[in-house]
């Protein structure tokens, strides 16, 4: 079977979807990724409304299942994860609604989040380093490792 390789309407008519198969994604990342593949806006405006159509395309669904795994995944604070979705492309408002069902649904608590970064063995300046660097409350931070030099209280 051959295959258009000429790039015309039947073959870039599919690569919304094909994006969207590997992965989901927010309008705003996939409208900048169909960009540098080079289509010209008209197409990526049709190729956008085709996906919201067929529902391949859904930003509240996305944002979810988004903010879902970085939950699961763990190892970030609540704001570095909201600020992580809003870099995605979510807008902010729905960004923080997607990040607050999946923190209910999952449990997720900043402590325990932290806690699964404590490392037995790794020095604890390092160790606040590396939280403060996720997005990790100073006040959480100086409860888990207390005594840490500079994390005194306004450090």
């Amino acid at each position: 079977m051959r295959r258009n390789t000429a790039g015309g309407a039947g073959e870039s008519g599919l690569r919304a979807l094909r994006t969207l198969a590997r992965r989901e994604l927010s309008t705003v990342a996939l409208r900048e990724a169909l960009r540098r593949a080079g289509l010209p806006e008209e197409e990526i405006e049709a190729e956008l409304h085709a996906a919201i159509r067929l529902g391949a395309l859904d930003d509240r669904r996305s944002a979810r299942a988004r903010a879902r795994a970085l939950v699961l995944r763990g190892g970030w604070g609540r704001e570095a994860m909201h600020a992580r979705l809003v870099h995605q492309g979510y807008p902010p408002e729905l960004a923080e609604e997607a990040l607050a069902e999946a923190i209910r649904e999952e449990g997720w608590t900043a402590r325990a989040a932290a806690s699964r970064l404590v490392v037995p063995g790794v020095p604890p300046r390092r160790l606040a380093r590396r939280l403060l660097a996720r997005g990790f409350d100073p006040a959480l931070v100086r409860k888990l490792l207390p005594g840490v030099e500079g994390m005194d209280e306004g450090g």
